[in-house]
């Protein structure tokens, strides 16, 4: 029962509006015959967006709802959305209507609360149980103008006004019918052969499941659910062929019945029964998170509790799908499929991830092969996957006796219907729930829905169960392995488990391993060895003293990282969420793989995603396995450019330039026909928070000027000089639109930060630091406002972390800005950056980041991806400044100038053959006393250095080679290697 009145009235004033772009909202009280109306009168002013009505509205909200308008006006079709929202104001339930063109006459609108789904906010799917804010948003779809009136907006308790009652076949004295809804359970006659109960409800009521009780054990020969709205004729809406355990959970999604009635088919112990709402069943995940909050913690997977797990990948550096393993040493053993979770029984006690704190690891630091360990006093778990040359995956369990005395345990590693990547993160088939209809073991081998094998060791045992049979991990617990080899499961909710009986000495160790492949792999006997990341990845190329080495293996794993998500020649910014290709992010992450040695698999990258480019020269935003995505994002254009310039001065290869100089010519055909009047490119969505209202982005401006740069840099290279002087015409014409239109908006606005929009105006700092990577420090970008946009975003970065400002997330995209910091000549602010983000690494042994960061790392919040690889990307970009960066300008190398001063210390910095666009740069920087600093700098490039060592005064004297030079303030200039270079500080 709920506590609310049946009905109550939503007030009609105090309604404030937003708007988007352009658009303008009038909200107003009128009457309308005898009836108040709240009056909404809309323009989009000829774009899109969204007009919202919002008011303050606090209140408990019941299990079950319906609310109540009526509408009518006039105008084009929109969208329709009506918004519940929480006291935080971040989660957010949503009924949105497709295209509705307000009635010319009254119409009563009832939405009931299983219409009204969770939108988004770090609740993650969780019902609604309080409102702090209701809306009313039109959003565009023909756009337009017209008017839309509200009247008699009211909220409805659904929740049973009574409580159920019930009637069975028989029942005991002292256990009658109704005590299986409260009270001592109902108990059948013993001589009831074929014992029932039913539920009435008073009322038709939508119901979500049941869940049972059982007073003895639930009945092996199964049990059934019918349902009816008149109590004679019976729908059968569940069977249970057989059933175990003490407790069953019945799914019952979308019914809507006034009887429930449960059938046996033999005499019974008896039961309680706990009728669900829809809730219940919303999904299938909402199930379970019922399911798991119904049992012990730890014996369901930590999103099941609607608690954030944190995940990396596993895999090679050429594969096409990669495994993951959370922090609780969940193992998932490919895309979307079922995982591998430990749990150990020791001492009649089963310890599952919530009875320890687990602890993360990376092989030496900065490889792909994850580790999590459990430790107590007496034992430690190490759980660590690796993947193989040929790609399959193996996963170890490692047992430690840490005690005094012989230790005597059981291993269980459960196979579960579960993937990693909880419904939050949900994408296709990625997310949640992963089905397992059928487990069978075969000799050494377990088959998993006879798409996956699981083959352990020759000492494992085996058993499996239905979901009916009841929950594995309460078996495990009172030490029962389920007793068949094989289950079948309609719901594809089987499970099973693996289990070691071991027998450790004091300080003996033990290892078992299972290996999943895909059918017909190869014997144990025939396995290839582990995948070899030394080959693939040079672990030299940078080193320091002190926290350097903590730096640099973060970028090591990062560039890992950016080769496991890969899928053949694709790039993917993510190993789950984002198992699809942008050429936004593509360009970024190629970028760190050319600068990392890894040009190869760009190259592979660019072959394989320009051909997708339309015939009219259009670069699509994206490409996946399901084809192109034609979204309008107009800095896909000048990426392609930058891209095939980048790949270009890194390999020199004019073979990949003739290959690809069609569509370099195309790209700039289309950026030319795009251009506005006034030099701009047109509106677009070139990030998510442009997708309500498209805006002229000045971040396409900035990637359309780098890649008409580059196409100019391209044609004289292939001797197309016509097409180079068009490309600086269309730079100088772009450039000018552009550097114009910030001023212009910053002055409109009273700016005194740059901009990242026209329309919004709005305060980006990340985009901004991309256009100082793109195209260093501009000069006709006004240097004051350049300076007070990161002065702006450090202060409020500070703020937040001090604690003086409130901040629920942010998007690490922001370590971008550490290489602008650099770029600007500011160190001190780019090292204190680095530090912060090297400190919030998800977790930090992992050396990764979401694309969004929350401040509850536990909240069931949706994190983009983990790692997102774009963000691997522009961290290595990040890190890579600090040591060198290349200066287009007067073709230059800006060496050290974000390197700290603790890593000089000792041995110092040493870069070695760091491949850069004017050769591979190799130098050791390191202090020789309080005010002198030492460069040794090696052949290789063929261009001016410019450095920049750490000291702490400005430099009184330079030598180069013995000789004194010219000092230049902070920098001294290099123009012949190898070179000796002791700089001196005042």
């Amino acid at each position: 029962m709920s506590d609310a009145p049946a009905s109550v009235a939503i007030p009609l004033t105090a309604w404030q509006p937003t708007v988007s772009g352009n658009a303008t909202l009038d909200l107003s009280v009128a009457q309308s015959g005898a009836a108040r109306v709240l009056r909404f009168d809309f323009d989009f002013k000829g774009g899109k967006g969204f007009v919202v009505a919002r008011r303050a509205w606090a209140r408990p909200m019941p299990g079950e709802y319906a609310l109540h308008l009526k509408l009518r006006g006039h105008g084009p079709l929109n969208d329709l959305e009506i918004k519940l929202i929480d006291p935080s104001g971040l989660n957010v339930w949503r009924y949105v209507a497709k295209a509705q063109r307000p009635p010319a006459r009254w119409k009563r609108w009832t939405i009931e609360s299983r219409d009204i789904e969770f939108a988004w906010g770090p609740a993650s799917g969780s019902a609604l149980s309080e409102v702090g804010f209701i809306e009313i948003a039109i959003v565009a779809g023909e756009g337009g103008r017209g008017s839309l009136w509200v009247s008699d907006l009211s909220l409805e308790d659904l929740t049973p006004d009574r409580p159920p009652t019930a009637t069975a076949s028989s029942a005991r004295p002292g256990f009658g019918a109704d005590a299986a809804l409260a009270g001592t359970g109902w108990k059948p006659e013993s001589g009831d052969r074929r014992p029932w109960i039913a539920v009435d409800s008073g009322r038709p009521r939508s119901i979500g499941g049941l869940i049972i009780d059982w007073l003895g054990q639930a009945p092996s020969a199964g049990f059934r659910i019918r349902a009816s709205n008149n109590g004679t004729r019976w729908t059968l809406v569940h069977a249970a062929a057989r059933a175990g355990g003490a407790r069953s959970y019945v799914y019952l999604p979308a019914l809507k019945a006034k009887y429930l009635r449960l059938d046996l088919s033999g005499p019974s112990e008896g039961a309680m029964l706990h009728i669900q709402p829809f809730e219940f069943s919303r999904s299938i995940h909402a199930f379970w998170y019922a399911v798991a909050g119904a049992e012990p913690r730890g014996f369901h997977p930590r999103w099941l509790h609607r608690e954030q797990s944190e995940w990396t990948p596993i895999g090679r550096s050429n594969g096409t799908e990669c495994a993951l393993m959370n922090g609780d040493g969940m193992v998932e053993l490919a895309e979307g499929s079922c995982s591998l979770e430990p749990m150990l029984r020791v001492r009649d006690r089963l310890f599952t991830w919530t009875d320890v704190e687990p602890q993360a690891a990376l092989k030496e630091r900065w490889m792909p092969v994850p580790s999590v360990r459990w430790e107590t006093d007496e034992w430690c778990l190490s759980v660590t996957a690796q993947a193989a040359q040929d790609g399959e995956l193996r996963v170890s369990y490692d047992l430690e006796n840490r005690g005094g005395q012989p230790l005597e345990a059981r291993l269980f590693v459960v196979v579960r219907p579960f993937q990693v990547t909880p419904p939050w993160q949900s994408f296709r088939n990625v997310g949640g729930v992963s089905r397992i209809h059928d487990l069978a073991r075969d000799g050494a081998i377990v088959r998993v829905n006879s798409s996956l094998e699981l083959e352990a060791d020759a000492d494992a045992r085996f058993g499996a169960m239905s979901f009916e049979e009841g929950v594995i991990a309460s078996s495990l617990a009172s030490g029962r392995l389920p007793p068949a080899a094989e289950a079948h499961d309609e719901l594809g909710f089987a499970t099973g488990a693996f289990e070691y009986r071991l027998t450790l000495e004091p300080g003996a160790s033990a290892r078992r391993e299972i290996v999943a492949a895909a059918p017909g792999a190869a014997s144990r006997s025939e396995r290839s060895p582990a995948f070899d990341w030394h080959a693939r990845l040079r672990a030299d190329q940078w080193s320091g003293n002190g926290w350097a080495g903590e730096a640099i293996e973060a970028a090591l794993t990062a560039t890992a990282h950016i080769l496991v998500t890969r899928s053949g020649p694709a790039l993917q910014p993510g190993p789950r969420r984002y198992t699809r290709s942008w050429i936004r992010d593509g360009a970024m992450m190629s970028a760190a793989l050319l600068r990392m040695g890894h040009a190869a698999e760009v190259l592979e990258f660019v072959r394989w995603y320009a051909p997708h480019q339309r015939h009219d020269g259009f670069v699509p935003c994206c490409v996946d396995r399901e084809g192109i995505d034609w979204l309008v994002e107009h800095d896909s254009h000048g990426q392609l450019l930058a891209l095939i310039a980048d790949a270009f001065r890194f390999t020199g290869e004019l073979n990949l330039l003739h290959e690809t100089w069609r569509f370099v010519e195309a790209a700039v055909s289309c950026i030319e026909g795009l251009l506005e009047a006034d030099g701009l490119l047109p509106i677009s969505v070139s990030h998510e928070g442009y997708l309500a209202q498209p805006v002229h982005s000045f971040w396409d401006d900035f990637w359309a000027l780098r890649g008409l740069k580059d196409a100019a840099e391209l044609a004289r290279a292939i001797g197309e000089d016509r097409f180079a002087e068009r490309c600086r015409d269309l730079e100088a014409r772009l450039g000018a639109g552009l550097f114009a239109a910030i001023e212009t908006t910053r002055a409109a606005r009273k700016l005194d930060y740059v901009p990242a929009s026209v329309e919004w105006a709005d305060f980006d700092p990340t985009a901004t630091a991309n256009a100082i990577y793109l195209l260093d420090v501009p000069e006709r970008l006004d240097r004051a406002a350049l300076d007070r946009t990161f002065d702006a975003y450090l202060a409020d970065w500070r703020a937040k972390r001090s604690g003086q400002a409130s901040w629920v997330s942010y998007t690490p995209y922001e370590i971008r800005i550490i290489g602008a910091l650099v770029r600007l000549g500011r160190r001190e602010a780019a090292l204190e950056l680095l530090r912060f983000f090297l400190s919030d690494r998800r977790p930090p042994a992992w050396n990764q980041w979401p694309e969004i960061a929350w401040r509850d790392r536990k909240a069931p919040a949706h994190l983009g991806d983990l790692p997102h690889t774009w963000i691997s990307a522009e961290y290595v970009l990040a890190l890579r400044s600090l040591f060198a960066y290349e200066r287009e300008a007067d073709r230059a190398l800006v060496v050290a100038a974000g390197l700290a001063p603790q890593w000089i210390e000792g041995d110092g910095v040493r870069v070695r053959e760091m491949p850069t666009a004017y050769g591979p740069l190799s130098y050791t920087l390191r202090r020789m006393d309080a005010r002198t600093v030492k460069f040794d700098i090696g052949t290789g490039v063929d261009c001016r250095l410019i450095l920049k060592p750490p000291l702490a005064a400005p430099l009184r004297e330079v030598r180069i080679n013995g000789e004194l030079s010219h000092v230049d303030g902070d920098s001294v200039s290099v123009r012949v290697v190898p070179a000796e270079v002791l700089c001196t500080a005042f």
